[in-house]
């Protein structure tokens, strides 16, 4: 989800947010700077404009290319899940629903690990829709030793919460549900909500 110079910003304090636009005002300034450069050589018009064009947006386009900005880095869009599991996580949990197996899932390792180090006083729970040790144990080497992992414990009722998109994320605060994200709609801006909750 993030690259080498995010996780520099990340690392160096900086929210979710900024980390993930400002390589974009970065590259957009370095564009500025190409075109004031090339208006300085003598071409005709036409061409100068044409070269301009591709030259100035090359760093942006470029970045954007390899780190594209998503729909849930820009709207902060949640779900209100038709059915609960009967096994409410207390205190303030990020239960976040995983199906052993499925790709997009074991790739939140990175992030969730960086959240947990962010934000100290969210529990965060791996909840497994399907008994699967290996699978488990995968996750368990790839986690923070904070992040909790269980699986067959309503298992159901877990997967409806997420009503089949695998990962969701819940977030309970003394066992009342206060947002649900489904993986189409986790981005930036909700991690910064996470990060800041209390």
């Amino acid at each position: 989800m993030t690259n080498l110079f995010e996780d520099f910003l990340l690392d160096i304090g900086m929210s979710w947010t900024l980390a993930k636009y400002l390589p974009f005002i970065i590259c957009l300034i370095l564009g500025f700077l190409l075109f004031k450069i090339w208006m300085k050589i003598k071409l005709s018009m036409w061409l100068k404009l044409i070269v301009l064009s591709l030259v100035c947006s090359m760093p942006f386009s470029l970045y954007f290319f390899f780190y594209p900005i998503y729909q849930p880095d820009v709207f902060n869009t949640t779900y209100a899940p038709k059915m609960l599991p009967e096994d409410i996580p207390g205190g303030t949990t990020l239960a976040v629903v995983v199906l052993p197996g499925c790709p997009y899932c074991e790739q939140t390792a990175a992030v969730m690990n960086r959240l947990a180090e962010q934000n100290t006083k969210l529990h965060i729970v791996y909840y497994f829709v399907s008994e699967d040790p290996e699978a488990m144990k995968i996750f368990r080497r790839k986690l923070h030793n904070r992040i909790a992992l269980k699986s067959g414990i309503d298992a159901t009722r877990w997967m409806l919460a997420a009503e089949g998109v695998f990962p969701s994320y819940l977030l309970y605060d003394h066992k009342q549900l206060k947002r649900a994200w489904h993986n189409t709609n986790f981005g930036v801006l909700a991690l910064d909500e996470l990060r800041a909750y209390k």
